[in-house]
């Protein structure tokens, strides 16, 4: 009997570690297209509100421009979908992330404290953009054309 009950237990655990796995798309190269995205920061307190709505311009490609109203006024901020999800939540991937104008800047998923930080020389429509191209994200700041 003992014989019997180690077969089967044997076979069990034989099969079910030949399962194949799951594969997950790494969240830092892949926005899933039911998600939407939001520039939050202090420029509109911290809400996930339309006029932020962040546009996929590109394959992997994130924009949003947006009307700063205060020249010198440093502006935090991140992407982040509506519910604050960690796998959607871009913020700094290094310490003082000051972003400097046409500049890009690593990012990071899963950032929950980690925010952003950009300072206008003049008041104006500027352009925030989500890079996840290449190996490492990066956001940016720009001017709005």
């Amino acid at each position: 009997m003992w014989r019997a009950i180690s077969l089967v237990s044997g076979i069990l655990i034989v099969g079910c570690s030949s399962q194949p796995t799951e594969q997950h798309s790494n969240s830092n190269n892949l926005i899933p297209s039911n998600t939407s995205l939001f520039l939050r920061g202090d420029m509109n307190n911290w809400a996930a509100s339309s006029e932020y709505k962040v546009l996929q311009t590109s394959s992997q490609l994130f924009s949003v421009k947006v009307e700063l109203p205060e020249a010198g006024k440093t502006y935090h901020f991140k992407f982040a979908d509506a519910q604050w999800l960690p796998a959607m939540n871009y913020g700094a991937a290094i310490d003082d992330a000051t972003l400097s104008l046409n500049t890009p800047l690593p990012v990071r998923a899963y950032s929950y404290l980690d925010e952003l930080a950009f300072t206008p020389e003049q008041a104006g429509e500027y352009e925030f953009v989500l890079d996840l191209r290449g190996r490492r994200p990066v956001a940016l700041v720009k001017q709005a054309q």
